[in-house]
């Protein structure tokens, strides 16, 4: 018994040391990473950007037209078939859009009565008048809109939109504004193509930092992506895209697109949509409130 309590006591020793954690080492410190830093141009206070509206005196009606009764329903599609009915029936008139808190119609005129021309003639209360304006543009088919805009002056004013061209890449549309004159006659005030065409434009800046590249306007910016494609960052433009909607409370909207093209090509490659808020005073139309979307939304 002598020699075994030794090498028990042992073993013990031996079991305890054993159970005992080790002291993890100390882990090698690694460098904080490296955070990439982007110095984007200053952003900058937009101003409102304005044009001399393009005027254009209502005609007095070619003829004594007899005009179809209106709808009993004001639903679209009513308006859709009447247009439907207008581009692929015999010459008729046809009621294409309508405010009747204004007592304002639009009709479209024979389409091949005397010319290709397509000619809108409008009533508006007790006022006739004819306008050349493009109603449709080809198979697209978009109807034309007409709401009453009344102004702070108590006037009051037509605005009538039709879209005027349509395909890939392409959706263009023109704002009218009418105007009632003391004796009856009706006056057009077209939105300027040169304010979103030329204007516009100048508002819009690039920048790249890092491989990732951004389209600004004013304080507002977007990243956009271009993979396998070169693009010239100082060539801006508008491209084809120019639509106006009318808002609940009486103002109007312009709704563009931010695009940039290769450097030998005018091409334009659509990068982000714009946005502007419309003002239209005493013959001169103005772009204030601007925004800028990503088309990746």
């Amino acid at each position: 018994m002598k020699k075994v309590f030794p090498l028990l006591l042992a073993l013990a020793l031996l079991a305890g040391c054993a159970s005992a954690p080790a002291e993890p080492e100390p882990l090698p410190e690694k460098p904080p990473a490296e955070v990439e830093t982007i110095t984007l141009p200053e952003p900058r206070r937009l101003e409102p950007i304005s044009a001399p509206a393009v005027v254009t005196e209502g005609r007095k009606p070619a003829e004594e037209y007899d005009l179809p009764p209106l709808p009993r329903d004001t639903d679209w599609t009513t308006y859709r078939n009447n247009a439907e009915r207008w581009v692929a029936d015999d010459p008729n008139i046809a009621v294409l859009a309508e405010d009747r808190e204004a007592d304002a119609v639009l009709y479209g005129l024979p389409l091949y009565a005397n010319t290709s021309q397509e000619t809108a003639l409008i009533r508006w209360g007790d006022s006739l008048a004819e306008f050349d304006w493009t109603l449709f543009p080809g198979p697209s088919m978009v109807l034309p809109q007409m709401k009453c805009l009344d102004a702070d002056s108590g006037v009051k004013k037509l605005a009538v939109i039709c879209h005027v061209g349509s395909g890939t890449g392409v959706s263009l549309a023109e704002l009218h504004i009418l105007e009632k004159g003391p004796n009856g006659t009706l006056t057009a005030y077209t939105f300027p193509e040169s304010l979103w065409q030329e204007q516009l434009p100048a508002l819009f800046d690039t920048a790249e930092f890092g491989g990732r590249t951004f389209a600004i306007l004013g304080h507002e910016l977007v990243e956009f992506h271009h993979e396998g494609l070169e693009l010239d960052l100082e060539k801006t433009s508008s491209g084809m895209i120019a639509d106006f909607s009318t808002e609940d409370w009486g103002g109007l909207r312009f709704r563009g697109a931010f695009c940039l093209s290769p450097p030998d090509s005018a091409i334009p490659c659509y990068v982000a949509e714009t946005s502007a808020g419309i003002i239209y005073e005493n013959g001169v139309f103005t772009l204030q409130d601007f925004h800028l979307y990503s088309y990746d939304q």
